[in-house]
C-alpha cells in the first residue's frame, strides 16, 4: 500500500551506495586486479539480497540501508568487468565484450521478468530475494574456483605494450577534459534511461493499460530481448569497421548518436501508444537505441586513457548513477502528481537531444596525449 512516491525513493536509494563503490571499484579493480574486486562484489550484494525481506519486516527505513547496502554491491561489478575486458580481451574484441558484458545484463533481466511473478505468486515476494541471492553464493565458489586472480605474462593485454610503470591517474583530464566530459554525458543519460526503466517499466504496465503483476512481467521480456540483440549486434558491428580501417572516432559517434536516435523517437512515440502491444514494440525500438548506444561510447574509456581506462569508466559510471538516482525518485512524483508518464518520456527525448549534440562536438576515440603536462 505504498504510494509512488515512497516507491519511487525505495528505488532510488539503491542508487546511493550504487554511486559510492563505482568510482572506488575502478580504482581497487586497477590496483588489486578485477577478478578479484568482482568476486568481492558479488558476495556483498548476495548477501544483501537475502537479507532484504527481513528488512523489510523491520521497518521502511531497515529496508533503505538494505537497498543502500546493495548497492555498495553491485556499484563495484562493472569498474572491475571493465578491468578484467581490458587487461584480457585484444583491442579488437572489446567492443564486442562490452557488449556482451550488457547483453548478459540484459538477459538476467528477461530471466528475472520470467520468473518473478509466477514465483512471488506462488511462494510469496520474499523467496525472490532468497532464491537469486542464493544464486549468488554459488557464482562466487566457480569464480574464486575457475579465474586466476591475474592474467598471464602472454594474456595480459595492458603489460603486452608497456614496460614502464603505470603513471599517475591524470585526475585535471579526468575532471575538466571535454571529451572526457562528453562520456561523462553519455553516461548520465543512457544510464539513466536504462535504471528508471528498469524500475519503472513494469508499473508503467500496469498504470497505464491495467496489466497484472505477472503480465506486467511478460511484457517487459521483449524490450530486454531487443536491446540484448542490439548490444551484441552493435558491438560485432563497431569491431567490424574499426577492423575494415574506418577512423575509431567516427565509428563510436555513429553508433553512439544512432542510439540516442533511436531513443529521442521512441520516447516520442510512447506518449501516443493506444494500446500495450503497440507500446511494447516502441519500447523495444528503445531498449534497442539504448543498447546500440552503449556500445558506441562505452568503449572509448579504455581508448582515451589505455593506463587508467577502468578509473575512468567506474566514474563515468557513476555519473549515470547520479543522474538515475534523481530521475528514478522524480518519476514517482511525476507519477503521482500528473497520473501519467508522458512526462517521463518527454524529458528523456530532451535530454538525448542534448546528449547526441554535445557527444558529436566533443567526443574522440584516441588516447589523450600530454597526460604528463595535464596531471595534477
Amino acid at each position: 500500500a505504498w504510494t509512488d512516491s515512497q516507491k519511487g525513493l525505495v528505488l532510488s536509494v539503491f542508487f546511493a551506495g550504487y554511486l559510492a563503490t563505482q568510482v572506488i571499484g575502478g580504482f581497487l579493480s586497477n590496483r588489486f586486479g578485477g577478478r578479484n574486486v568482482f568476486l568481492l562484489a558479488v558476495l556483498f550484494w548476495s548477501i544483501f539480497t537475502v537479507l532484504t525481506p527481513s528488512a523489510a519486516y523491520i521497518s521502511v527505513s531497515a529496508l533503505i540501508v538494505a537497498r543502500v547496502m546493495l548497492g555498495v554491491g553491485e556499484g563495484a561489478a562493472f569498474p572491475s568487468a571493465y578491468n578484467l575486458i581490458h587487461r584480457w580481451m585484444p583491442v579488437r574484441e572489446r567492443s564486442r565484450s562490452v557488449g556482451g558484458l550488457s547483453a548478459a545484463a540484459s538477459i538476467g533481466t528477461v530471466a528475472t521478468l520470467l520468473t518473478a511473478g509466477l514465483i512471488i505468486e506462488r511462494f510469496g515476494w520474499p523467496s525472490v530475494f532468497y532464491l537469486f541471492g542464493s544464486m549468488g553464493f554459488v557464482w562466487v565458489a566457480i569464480w574464486f574456483w575457475k579465474i586466476p586472480a591475474m592474467p598471464s605474462k602472454e594474456e595480459d593485454e595492458w603489460d603486452a605494450g608497456h614496460d614502464a610503470a603505470r603513471p599517475p591517474v591524470p585526475w585535471k583530464l579526468l575532471l575538466t577534459h571535454p571529451t572526457i566530459i562528453a562520456i561523462y554525458v553519455a553516461s548520465i543519460c543512457v544510464g539513466s534511461i536504462s535504471f528508471t526503466l528498469a524500475s519503472w517499466l513494469p508499473s508503467y504496465f500496469v498504470d497505464t493499460f491495467g496489466l497484472s503483476l505477472t503480465e506486467a512481467g511478460l511484457y517487459s521480456i521483449l524490450p530486454w530481448l531487443a536491446g540484448a540483440v542490439s548490444i551484441m549486434l552493435g558491438g560485432a558491428y563497431s569491431d567490424k569497421r574499426i577492423d575494415a580501417g574506418v577512423k575509431r572516432v567516427t565509428v563510436r559517434k555513429l553508433v553512439t548518436v544512432t542510439g540516442l536516435s533511436l531513443i529521442i523517437a521512441s520516447c516520442v512515440a510512447l506518449v501516443f501508444a493506444p494500446a500495450v502491444a503497440v507500446a511494447v514494440a516502441i519500447i523495444c525500438v528503445l531498449f534497442a537505441g539504448q543498447g546500440i548506444a552503449v556500445v558506441g561510447y562505452a568503449p572509448t574509456a579504455a581508448e582515451l586513457l589505455p593506463e587508467h581506462g577502468d578509473i575512468f569508466y567506474g566514474i563515468a559510471a557513476a555519473c549515470g548513477s547520479v543522474g538515475a538516482f534523481f530521475i528514478v525518485s522524480a518519476t514517482g512524483v511525476l507519477v503521482e502528481t500528473t497520473g501519467s508518464y508522458d512526462g517521463l518520456f518527454l524529458g528523456l527525448a530532451g535530454l538525448c537531444v542534448l546528449t547526441a549534440a554535445f557527444y558529436l562536438t566533443f567526443g574522440k576515440a584516441e588516447a589523450l596525449t600530454n597526460i604528463g603536462q595535464d596531471n595534477s
